[in-house]
């Protein structure tokens, strides 16, 4: 920040007007790069599927990616509308032990809102996620980079044309880090009949991160998933913690997550409970509910029921209802309302409707 006030005060109002010029010309490159790409894998012979990206050559490597548009409003907050995210994926693997993936995303590519015209000033690029696998054997992998913090299930799956709404739910992301950048051992092991998948795995992203979006200062965390059947997972997750902005502080996560499906109905659930180690010990709650079901052909009804402590002495409550149209693995439409109680300032009511493409 000192360097950045150092650079207006030498070049008055024209350094803001630079940066942003910048931000506008790296967000459209790389909206170029990632369009020309698919017109290329379009091309006769070279192996290009719609949602499972591009094969380049013998290389080993393989582009994907998705894109998503989100429009909201009717509610308590203006309306706008986002091209929210175009997230580029850049696979390796050339049958070796190591694999190496890479997420780069564009965020806010185009926005526009009830006070505001079209525009890219909110442009901004994240590096979600770049790792390098190495796998012992079958059943273990060291991996080394930026991650998604592997507690629950949305945050680890989290791309909109792989989850069922707009809207995320309030437990997925408010008591932790979205991301960990550090070191992970992960694997899948048998356990009598089923088997169990596994990640134990520490956080140094105070030291190896430097982007704004790293909220963990340490972390040491495990997960686990026993896969019952093909229809029944269950899931526990636990992380020891410290926030950037509160070093001192250890916070402690436990949660717990399940997945079944029974023909027509797949319901899914997350809790997640955090205290810490301050003098005047903290605690929260927060979860959610979440059914889907087809109605007919390709369209699906979605309801939600979440709930959360906040810094406000209400326990927040929210009810989402929604339909979606997914007409082929890769497609997705949705529309949703969502209202509750106590829930202005962590998910406020309004309509929310998207549309997101893997490609």
């Amino acid at each position: 920040m000192a360097g950045e006030e150092r650079c207006c005060a030498q070049h008055g109002h024209h350094a803001p007007i630079v940066r942003s010029s910048l931000k506008i010309r790296a967000a459209w490159l790389v909206v170029l790069l990632v369009a020309n790409g698919v017109v290329l894998a379009e091309g006769p012979g070279n192996g290009y599927q719609l949602g499972r990206g591009y094969k380049v050559g013998s290389t080993g490597i393989q582009l994907g990616g998705y894109a998503s548009a989100h429009l909201s409003g009717f509610g308590e907050s203006p309306w706008s509308f986002e091209v929210s995210d175009l997230s580029l994926f850049v696979t390796w693997d050339n049958g070796s032990r190591l694999h190496f993936f890479s997420e780069l995303e564009l965020e806010d590519t185009l926005s526009a809102g009830e006070n505001q015209g079209l525009t890219t000033g909110a442009t901004h690029l994240l590096l979600e996620r770049l790792y390098l696998d190495y796998w012992v054997n079958d059943m273990l992998a060291v991996r080394i980079g930026k991650l998604l913090t592997p507690v629950g299930q949305w945050n680890t799956i989290h791309a909109d044309p792989l989850v069922w709404t707009t809207t995320r739910p309030v437990a997925t992301n408010n008591l932790f880090s979205k991301h960990a950048t550090g070191v992970m051992l992960h694997g899948t092991v048998p356990f009598g009949e089923q088997s169990v998948d596994y990640s134990v795995y520490g956080d140094y992203s105070a030291t190896l991160d430097p982007s704004p979006e790293a909220d963990f200062d340490n972390a040491l965390g495990a997960r686990l998933r026993y896969n019952i059947s093909d229809d029944l997972q269950i899931g526990l997750s636990y992380v020891d913690f410290a926030l950037e902005n509160s070093r001192t502080t250890r916070n402690h996560l436990l949660g717990m997550d399940i997945a079944w499906t029974y023909q027509r109905l797949s319901v899914t659930s997350e809790i997640v409970y955090r205290r810490n180690d301050a003098a005047v010990n903290r605690h929260a709650w927060q979860g959610y509910i979440q059914g889907v079901g087809r109605i007919a052909g390709h369209v699906y009804g979605v309801g939600r029921y979440e709930f959360f402590d906040q810094d406000y002495p209400q326990l927040g409550q929210v009810g989402v209802l929604g339909l979606a149209y997914h007409p082929s693995p890769p497609l997705i439409w949705k529309l949703e309302y969502r209202f509750g109680a106590n829930n202005r300032y962590l998910a406020p009511d309004g309509l929310f409707a998207s549309f997101s493409v893997l490609f």
